[in-house]
């Protein structure tokens, strides 16, 4: 979904809550068919980390290595973002935009399919889960989020509203996550929709 907001506004408003190293902007633009973050969803990403003071977050695709960034920079010194990337083309993007990076030590990244990845990270362990991608999410990927999250923490999504051949399962997961008593959750028509979910206690049946 594109925004409505004047061009010049925009990039004041990046200029001001959203700026970015040119590590990040060289890393947008090799990456620009992965559909990485622009830096407003960046910001929103940064402040995500930050507001549920996460220490152990993980991410669904890569997103080039710019939504890593974004994740990484926020998270404290001893932090760690797990970094899933199913795409050899794509790992290895995102692996070239940190290098270099004081961030680049928080981060690690993984090569492989998160079907089988995503099975041998601890329950309850992280704060934040970020899924992405082609498809952004399906229903092992959010019950895999469900798993991993602890209470309180949150789960994202970008590109949850997206068109084209991945519509049908996007519809699936996201009536998965809408039912989920272990969830609370919002969607944002902006990033191709935006879903920001908190788990939560079940209610006692």
């Amino acid at each position: 979904m594109t925004s409505d907001v004047d061009s010049q506004l925009l990039d004041e408003v990046r200029r001001l809550v959203a700026a970015e190293p040119d590590l990040v902007h060289e890393a947008r633009e090799r990456a620009a068919s992965l559909s990485p973050p622009s830096p407003e969803v960046g910001a929103l990403l940064r402040w995500a980390v930050q507001t549920v003071g996460a220490a152990a977050a993980v991410e669904v695709g890569s997103g080039g290595g710019v939504s890593g960034w974004w994740l990484a920079t926020a998270l404290p010194e001893r932090g760690v973002l797990t970094s899933i990337e199913a795409d050899p083309h794509a790992h290895s993007l995102s692996t070239t935009a940190l290098e270099g990076s004081p961030v680049r030590a928080r981060v690690r990244s993984i090569l492989g399919d998160p079907s089988t990845v995503l099975p041998r990270l601890s329950d309850g362990g992280y704060d934040l889960v970020l899924l992405q991608g082609s498809p952004a999410a399906t229903t092992e990927l959010i019950q895999h989020a469900r798993r991993l999250l602890r209470i309180g923490g949150v789960l994202l999504i970008r590109g949850a509203l997206q068109p084209g051949d991945d519509a049908d399962g996007l519809a699936d997961a996201l009536q998965t996550i809408a039912e989920e008593p272990g969830f609370s959750t919002a969607i944002l028509p902006i990033d191709d929709g935006f879903v920001l979910a908190t788990r939560v206690d079940q209610p006692a049946s």
